[in-house]
Order: structure tokens, then C-alpha cells, then sequence
């Protein structure tokens, strides 16, 4: 028998103890030293992110390690991480989002497809979610630099207003429209009329008894423009775990929580029962000192002062019951004003929360990128490409060795160019450096650590344009070139399908979203025909016996395997 859940003050003030205590205790996690090193994990993420944009080294942010021949001659690097990273993405959306389709909607326990739920998450997911695509391309960025990136799904409803007339009625005398009460504001607003009313029945002015005469005002009508869930990415930083959590999927964790920032104006029209989605905010503005109804009079002059305000959601459980059982709870918190701005059992089957990663660390949630994975790689590129930059600086103006010994005219010194003056004790008086011996090909060694990195990621290895002998013994003849791009794609599908997993329970979670909020009509296809969707009909529709999948694979790495597949 289920128990019956009671709010009350005593529950709220609970819920904001046990939240702040062990999401405060766990963020401690991100300001611990990484073993061996003097960084903190945050300041680990930021290294990885510098190293992405190619920096030479996290060095040169405090100081030029070198300045000869030149100023800054430190901060010059190729960045091979983000080279890799900038050709690794394009791949990773053409094999998973970009597909046609994306995600195919099965009935549960056969291998019948229903092409109308198909054609319509997939239509939704390509063109109806706001900035899909470039979100996804910046989780994917986000993935490979630091090893995750985190979706959140919130339902929501997008609104465009449009002006339209609003009838009136006027005072015959002055003009001014009839003002009334309006009972969920609590102002006195202009009194709608109806242009249909018969002459018998138009009010009258109270002193004079003329009857009122019919105007308009300006008014803007809101128009529902679209509704379902909608994507956002949360950096791995703003994401809160319990103690020792390792595994990455954030619904199997004792509690999850999320940090951000709004403005005031964010929680205007928030405010009502949290039971119904709404929020408290009374003892909210009396911390922030400010009147809501100020927000409207002048904006300008609030917002030079209002700083943003720090909240914290919470998924997780707590005895919130009558009985003391668990309850999977959401719960909003003002970090800074300790305040508990509502809390609710969670609606939805699962948290919003979705960890997209490849390389799982195996010591925390969180997985590793391209400059955590190929660290070993990408020191021995950096130590050869400077050992180039070097040589080149140093030999293409090769500096005078003069003796501190020699006696020779200025005119000696013209013809030598603009190269450095070096002082040292020699008998021979001046001379050059001599030429270097060749003993090495530098754009060899580095096409063959460029092909190992790739490998690491499992990409088909066809490094500058030639076929590599790292994957093939046969590289020269078409039997060596096939198994190279064979080889190439599986290990490439591997990386798809991890994140083709996460991709399959968001597509799963956006349907169950569909089937219990769903508020208002929507177009949608029924037997090929487009219909309009009652709210009424949702779970119907939107049935619990469709799972959804995504379709990402690694074949399209490769046109012509992806087009022998297709024949």
C-alpha cells in the first residue's frame, strides 16, 4: 500500500539540511590535489582544455619559459590534440545524430518498426529541439577534451506573442478605458469588451449615463509555438556525486545534483506550489531585498546591481514519505541564501541526466579525453616539434662564434647577417656555426606518433594521404588497403556505439517525457496521415511499449563500405 506524502514546513527546512550537507560535502571532490602533482581535479580540467587549444605547455601561462630568438618563443605549438579532436568530431556526428534516421522506434519484444513514431522523434530530434546539433557538437568537444560531457532534458514550452486588438470600452467624457480587478495580479486593468453586445445592454458612465463607447487598445496575444523536452549541456564541473561513486551512469547514484546560475528575471511567473512545478520565492526576495513588481517598473537599474544567483538541483532520494520510505525526489536550492525553493517527487522514470563518455576513468564517474589518453604520445610530438622550431630558429640565422680573443674590424661583422653574437673562449677567432648532420626525418616520426594517437582512438589510419604500415603488413597492394579501412571502421565503431548507448535512453527518455506531459495538440503522423494529437490521447500514442534506439555505427567513416552495406 502506498503512503501518502504530507508537505509542511518542517519536511522543507529536512529536505534543504540533508541536500546542503552532502552535496556541500561531496563538491569538496573538485578542490583535492591530483596525487603527484600540485593541481587540483578542476584545475586538471583546465589543463586538459588548455592543452586542447593548443598550447605548448601550461607553463607559459605564468611565465615565458624562452624568449630567444624572439618574445613569447614558448607559447608556439601545433596543438595536436586539437588538430585530432577538430577531425575526430565531424565523424562522430556523421555516425551517430546525422544519420537518416537517426533512431528507430520498435515495438518492445519484436523487430516491427513504426515508422510513424520513427519519422517523428527523428523529425523532432533534427529540427525541433533549439540548437541540437550545435549542442551536441559542443558535448562532443567537451567529451574528447576532458572525457564527459553531460545532457540534461527539461520539458518546456516555447511561446511567440504576436500584437493583436484588444476591444474596450471607453468613457464617453475622457476618453480612458473602464478599469476592473484583476484577481491574480491584484491590479486594476482595462475591461475587456465585446463588439457583439446590443445597444440595450452597453454600461453606462455612472454620473452622466451616456452609454460607453467602443475602442481598442494594443495587446499581445501568446501563441504556442512548440513544446517537449529541450537539451542543455552541463560541464562535468557544475555535476555534484556522492563519495566513491565510479559507475557513469548518474540514475544508478545514491543522489545527483547540478549548479548554475539565473538572473531575478529568471524566476518571474515561477512563483505557486511546488506540487505543481512551481517555486517559493517569498523568503527569496526578501534575502535579495527586492520587490518582484520592481523588476517591471525599471529593469535597467536593477540589473547594474542584482548578481547572478547561485541555485543547486537535486535528484536523488529521501524519506519523504509518511511511513519513512524513499522517495525520488527534485528539489531546488538557493546555495548562498540556504533556502529551499521547492521540492516535488519526480514525475519522470528516470533523472535527466545523461554522461556521454568513451573512455571511462574507473576511479570516478567521469571519463578521460584525447590529452589525458595520449599524454605519452603528445609529449614526444611536443619534444620533436620544438626540437624543429628550435633547429629551424637557429639555423636559418646561424649565429657568429667570435672569440673573445679575436681582434677583428668592425666591417668584419657586416656580412654576417642578422643572426646572434655568441662570446666564447676560442683561438680561431670568428666563424659560423657549422651545418647540422642530417641523421633523423623528423615528418616521419611524427606522421607514425600522429598514426598511434589515432589508433588509440580507433580511427581508420590513413595518415597524410598514404596508407600506414601500422595496420597492414600489405599496405602497398589493395588487399592491405582494404584490411586497413576494415580495421579502421570497426575500431571507429566502437567509439559510435558507446555513445550511441547513452543516445538510446535519451531518445527513450524524450518519448516517455511525450507520453505524461504532453498539455496541448500536436501535429503528428497516424497510418501516414498527419492528425492533431489530443492531450487526452498521449500515452496512446506516445505507448510505454515502444522502445526507441539509436542507429549510430562506424560503417559511414568509410563511403565505400557504408555503400556495400547499403547495395
Amino acid at each position: 500500500m502506498s503512503s501518502p506524502i504530507v508537505p509542511s514546513e518542517t519536511l522543507d527546512r529536512r529536505i534543504l539540511d540533508y541536500v546542503t550537507t552532502v552535496t556541500g560535502r561531496a563538491r569538496g571532490w573538485w578542490m583535492r590535489e591530483v596525487d603527484g602533482t600540485a593541481l587540483t581535479r578542476k584545475d586538471e580540467l583546465t589543463e586538459y582544455r588548455l592543452r586542447m587549444e593548443g598550447r605548448r605547455s601550461v607553463a607559459e601561462l605564468y611565465a615565458d619559459a624562452k624568449n630567444e630568438p624572439f618574445d613569447g618563443a614558448s607559447n608556439i605549438g601545433v596543438g595536436v590534440e586539437s588538430i585530432f579532436a577538430e577531425f575526430l568530431i565531424p565523424l562522430l556526428l556523421a555516425n551517430t545524430h546525422d544519420l537518416e534516421p537517426s533512431l528507430q522506434a520498435r515495438f518492445k519484444g519484436t523487430k516491427r518498426i513504426s515508422e510513424d513514431l520513427t519519422s517523428f522523434h527523428d523529425d523532432y530530434h533534427r529540427y525541433q529541439v533549439p540548437q541540437k546539433r550545435e549542442l551536441v557538437e559542443y558535448s562532443t568537444r567537451e567529451l574528447l577534451t576532458v572525457g564527459s560531457c553531460f545532457h540534461k532534458w527539461t520539458y518546456g514550452r516555447t511561446w511567440q506573442q504576436s500584437e493583436v486588438d484588444f476591444p474596450v470600452w471607453l468613457n464617453p467624457l475622457t476618453g480612458e478605458p473602464m478599469m476592473g480587478l484583476d484577481q491574480g495580479s491584484g491590479q486594476m486593468v482595462p475591461q475587456p469588451a465585446d463588439p457583439k453586445t446590443p445597444k440595450e445592454l452597453i454600461p453606462v458612465e455612472p454620473m452622466s449615463g451616456l452609454p460607453m463607447k467602443l475602442g481598442s487598445l494594443k495587446a499581445v496575444k501568446p501563441l504556442l509555438l512548440r513544446e517537449g523536452p529541450e537539451l542543455s549541456v552541463r560541464p562535468v564541473e557544475a555535476i555534484g556525486f556522492p563519495d566513491g561513486e565510479t559507475r557513469p551512469d548518474p540514475n544508478l547514484w545514491d543522489w545527483v545534483s547540478d549548479d548554475f546560475e539565473v538572473s531575478a528575471y529568471w524566476f518571474l511567473g515561477r512563483e505557486g506550489e511546488p506540487f505543481h512545478g512551481k517555486l517559493k520565492l517569498k523568503k527569496l526576495w526578501e534575502w535579495l531585498a527586492i520587490d518582484p513588481n520592481d523588476l517591471y517598473k525599471d529593469p535597467i537599474k536593477l540589473a547594474s546591481f542584482i548578481k547572478p544567483i547561485k541555485l543547486r538541483a537535486f535528484h536523488g532520494k529521501y524519506p519523504a514519505a509518511a511511513n519513512g520510505e524513499p522517495v525520488e525526489i527534485m528539489a531546488l536550492i538557493a546555495v548562498d541564501a540556504k533556502l529551499n525553493l521547492g521540492w516535488r517527487p519526480s514525475p519522470v522514470p528516470r533523472r535527466p541526466y545523461f554522461n556521454r563518455q568513451v573512455w571511462h576513468s574507473g576511479v570516478c564517474p567521469f571519463g578521460k579525453g584525447i590529452p589525458e589518453t595520449v599524454f605519452s604520445l603528445r609529449s614526444a610530438m611536443d619534444a620533436l616539434l620544438n626540437q624543429e622550431i628550435d633547429a629551424g630558429n637557429l639555423y636559418n640565422h646561424p649565429p657568429l662564434l667570435l672569440s673573445d680573443l679575436a681582434m677583428l674590424e668592425d666591417e668584419d661583422y657586416e656580412t654576417t647577417g642578422p643572426g646572434a653574437t655568441w662570446i666564447m673562449r676560442d683561438i680561431n677567432g670568428a666563424k659560423f656555426l657549422p651545418t647540422p648532420v642530417s641523421q633523423r626525418d623528423p615528418v616521419a616520426l611524427l606522421n607514425w606518433l600522429m598514426s598511434n594517437t589515432m589508433r588509440v582512438w580507433g580511427i581508420t589510419d590513413l595518415t597524410l594521404n598514404q596508407p600506414s604500415n601500422q595496420l597492414s603488413k600489405l599496405p602497398d597492394t589493395a588487399r592491405g588497403t582494404r584490411d586497413i579501412l576494415n580495421t579502421g571502421s570497426i575500431k571507429f565503431g566502437h567509439l559510435t556505439k558507446r555513445l550511441s548507448a547513452t543516445d538510446t535512453l535519451e531518445y527513450q527518455y524524450v518519448h516517455e517525457l511525450f507520453r505524461l506531459m504532453l498539455a496541448n495538440p500536436m501535429l503528428v503522423t497516424l497510418n501516414g496521415e498527419p492528425i492533431m494529437l489530443e492531450s487526452a490521447k498521449r500515452e496512446q500514442y506516445f505507448s510505454e511499449a515502444m522502445q526507441l534506439s539509436a542507429v549510430g555505427n562506424g560503417i559511414s567513416t568509410n563511403p565505400i563500405l557504408r555503400q556495400q552495406s547499403l547495395i
